[in-house]
């Protein structure tokens, strides 16, 4: 769920927006694992104190990167995923208080996604059902925002603490889904949540029994309830409008496991024609080839720099049945192999904790 990127960067701007109750209690877990606050929110260019008030709000973006940067300085790879197992519904602002304050746990659910986007902007959060398994999904439609796995980790946390908050802390999900390829330690994300973890997934999911809809949510305080719910509205109400070009790419990047991205499963899956969405894109300068070619470069410099993937896996996750394909596109991309390209990735980390143990 994501802080504001420096003024100039590019593609980003303004962007979507986040309440910033999301990152209530980030410094105090930074400085519980040895860390220093100030710098991480001086790396991202993110004012502290915009903290201070739950209304205020942060830049989807950096909200995203200050907790990918917040892993990175305090070497704790799982920093959001141990930030959203603590994180009680209440924190979350007026979106959690409609939660708990709902009648039951499928209310609850319900308001929580139908009011979603007054809390955070550019994300789909849906409650999806199959046969007797309930889904409640969760993944940022912007495809500019690529570092997300930090939230991904952090959003699931904090959604099943409203489960926790109904059910009991014995209560546990039947699965997690994230959409991020498995890190190199999740052995935390098993023993958290005592369930199967599924990684490389469509979507950020907690999978539950529909059964468990049926609980009552305790003492719901039905007057703070009818007191939220027009502020949420009217925030919904002007939630800027999705960006076409960051949505596309996230499509895209979804599509390129199974193959390469057409137009057409694109176009449908945002409910428009092949011709309307090549239009609107045209509009806007720009082609949809070259979307689907950018979005396969970004990710494989991304899934590259990861030491813990293997290559096989990341030429597969990008739609390339052999890793020479894979090796060969790499190589036209960067001008080296993407082993290569790991060793240099690995020795910039080095580097870079070397330079940090300097200055500390």
């Amino acid at each position: 769920m994501g802080v504001v990127l420096p003024e100039g960067s590019p593609g980003i701007g303004a962007g979507p927006q986040i309440l910033a109750s999301a990152a209530n209690g980030i410094a105090e877990l930074i400085a519980t694992l040895g860390g220093d606050a100030g710098r991480v929110f001086e790396t991202v260019h993110v004012d502290a104190h915009s903290l201070d008030s739950p209304f205020n709000e942060l830049s989807l973006a950096q909200y995203c990167q200050l907790f990918e940067e917040a892993a990175r300085h305090t070497r704790y790879d799982n920093f959001g995923l141990r930030f959203g197992y603590g994180f009680k519904p209440k924190q979350l602002g007026a979106i959690g208080y409609l939660a708990v304050n709902s009648p039951t746990l499928a209310a609850a659910l319900r308001n929580f996604c139908r009011y979603f986007p007054a809390h955070q902007q550019n994300t789909t959060m849906t409650l999806r059902e199959e046969r007797d398994l309930v889904y409640l999904d969760y993944r940022i439609e912007d495809g500019r925002i690529s570092r997300r796995r930090q939230d991904a980790e952090l959003s699931i946390g904090m959604f099943c603490n409203i489960f926790w908050h109904a059910l009991g802390r014995n209560w546990r999900p039947l699965e997690i889904h994230f959409e991020h390829p498995r890190p190199p330690e999740p052995r935390e994300h098993e023993a958290l949540f005592d369930t199967p973890i599924y990684f490389s997934q469509p979507f950020n999911s907690v999978v539950f029994r529909r059964s468990d809809l049926d609980c009552v949510m305790p003492e719901p305080d039905s007057s703070l309830f009818s007191l939220l719910e027009p502020f949420m509205s009217g925030r919904c109400r002007r939630a800027r409008p999705d960006d076409l070009v960051a949505l596309v790419r996230q499509k895209i990047e979804i599509q390129l496991q199974h193959g390469n991205p057409s137009i057409k499963k694109v176009a449908t899956e945002l409910g428009l024609t092949s011709w309307t969405l090549h239009r609107r894109l045209h509009d806007l300068d720009v082609n949809f080839n070259d979307l689907v070619r950018g979005s396969r470069r970004d990710l494989a410099l991304r899934y590259v720099a990861e030491p813990h993937i293997p290559l096989t896996e990341v030429a597969f996750l990008l739609g390339y049945s052999e890793l020479s394909a894979f090796s060969r596109a790499f190589r036209q991309w960067t001008g080296m192999a993407p082993a290569h390209y790991r060793r240099q990735c690995a020795l910039t980390r080095r580097l870079e904790r070397s330079s940090a143990a300097i200055r500390n």
